[in-house]
């Protein structure tokens, strides 16, 4: 009887383990499905999605030249594929004409950056032997420096700091970039 018992009890401890992994397994889908829907979301909605992971206000809610630029890039990369069935060529001139923007508008930095679309994103980084060094914050607040020759992987609702995995998202408005040239 006591053999049958303990081996009763150890069922049930079983049973109640996998009822509990089960649980952690459909809230890790849940807790991904939230994540996951922020992307393509715009600005408005990644910038409500940091403030409330921060426990802070919702920053202002006008987007900064950089994020205007990167939205622009991205509608057009979007428009590109939507037309098309393929997403825009990433090399050479072809990577800004297939979008319908000159080679020439962005051979050198725009706002102190160098952008590079990238099939469906585009990257923002500074270059190897600039003077232009490049930082932003993680969606903790904590700053990233971004050395040169790396880049910030931008995808609508979302960018990553050098890798797109997750983990190495970036709050894009808090950009900054120092000239070291600059006294």
């Amino acid at each position: 009887m006591i053999k049958q018992l303990a081996k009763n009890e150890r069922g049930q401890a079983m049973i109640e383990y996998l009822l509990l992994l089960m649980l952690l397994v459909v809230g890790s889908f849940a807790a991904m499905g939230a994540v996951n829907s922020t992307q393509g979301a715009g600005w408005e909605t990644l910038r409500a999605a940091v403030a409330s992971a921060s426990g802070g206000a919702i920053p202002d809610s006008q987007p900064t030249k950089v994020e205007q630029i990167v939205d622009d890039f991205l509608q057009r990369i979007q428009s590109f594929y939507d037309e098309r069935g393929r997403w825009p060529r990433s090399w050479g001139d072809f990577a800004y004409t297939d979008i319908g923007l000159n080679p020439a508008d962005w051979s050198g930095p725009v706002e102190d950056i160098y952008w590079g679309p990238n099939g469906q994103r585009i990257g923002l980084a500074n270059k190897i032997g600039d003077t232009l060094e490049i930082y932003v914050d993680d969606l903790n607040g904590k700053p990233l420096h971004l050395y040169s020759g790396w880049n910030i992987w931008c995808y609508p609702g979302v960018c990553y700091y050098h890798t797109a995995t997750p983990g190495n998202e970036v709050d894009i408005s808090t950009l900054r970039v120092v000239d070291t040239a600059q006294p």
